[in-house]
């Protein structure tokens, strides 16, 4: 499966389960299936992806998708002054998110910073700062 952002083959990113997970050695994008995402978000006590929001992006070129050739759209969401994006296929409903996973280097890590990503995209993570805050 090629990287939608730079056209690099992805590698699987193994795990004790069947989850699918592939990461770009070149610019570090993952790209998770969306019944495995929305597994990983349930099990964190996040809602699943649907729930969480975002407004898509018309304008945004997020190339193809790797399984199905079809457009992605970019779904944005977090707060104004941290805005965050993934793209996702209307087909599939796989999810690519962009570079800022290069630290992932197993499926653990990638897991956790999948979780981080979107604890931040709906929010969660500022309510969490709140609520231990008062």
């Amino acid at each position: 499966m090629d990287c939608p952002g730079c056209g690099v083959e992805m590698v699987d990113l193994k795990k004790e389960d069947d989850l699918t997970l592939r990461k770009c050695g070149e610019c570090g994008g993952l790209w998770v299936d969306v019944s495995d995402l929305n597994r990983m978000l349930l099990h964190n006590n996040l809602p699943g992806l649907e729930a969480l929001g975002g407004k898509i992006d018309p304008e945004a070129d997020s190339g193809q998708c790797p399984d199905c050739l079809v457009d992605l759209l970019r779904v944005a969401g977090g707060d104004r002054a941290h805005p965050m994006s993934y793209d996702t296929c209307e087909s599939c409903g796989g999810v690519f998110l962009e570079s800022e996973f290069k630290e992932a280097t197993d499926a653990k890590g990638a897991e956790r910073e999948i979780i981080e990503f979107f604890r931040g995209f709906s929010g969660k993570a500022k309510k969490k700062a709140a609520v231990a805050g008062a």
